[in-house]
């Protein structure tokens, strides 16, 4: 995939997402930050608090079996650490996977099944590579009985 192919479908991803939320009974705004380096992709805001999203995807899992998380891109921190958002989304095989985002680099340095390699904008991009044996043991699953949870 080039990266204009991979920039459409995480902007297709994050409307996805984006539908999804506004089912929300107490949702009153969503906002999509503009710019190339947002601290977040997506800002939910009910009356009572905002709430905001880091979402990313992995077209490759289904063929795989594995899902990758980068951590460093051209040797600096990727977003996993530089986000802000206060949850990660992950949509991998047509589900949804959910984490606090401090909550997933915890079960990552927790996680002893996985493996660090480059690839990817000419192996500029270091990330993790993990079965998706392990994916329960880093996210939830989201589930529509699950919406007024989070």
């Amino acid at each position: 995939m080039t990266f204009v192919k991979d920039l459409k479908c995480g902007k297709d991803v994050e409307k996805m997402f984006a539908k999804y939320l506004i089912d929300y009974p107490w949702l009153v705004w969503i906002e999509f930050p503009q710019g190339r380096f947002s601290d977040y992709d997506i800002l939910l805001k009910t009356d009572k608090k905002e709430i905001t999203y880091e979402i990313k995807s992995d077209t490759m899992a289904q063929d795989t079996g594995n899902f990758v998380i980068e951590i460093m891109c051209n040797n600096i921190p990727s977003w996993i650490y530089a986000s802000k958002a206060d949850f990660i989304v992950y949509r991998i095989m047509d589900k949804w996977y959910i984490q606090k985002r401090w909550q997933l680099i915890y079960n990552l340095n927790k996680l002893e099944n996985k493996r660090i390699t480059k690839w990817w904008d000419w192996w500029r991009s270091e990330m993790y590579v993990i079965s998706m044996d392990y994916i329960l043991d880093l996210f939830e699953e989201i589930k529509d009985d699950k919406k007024d949870d989070k």
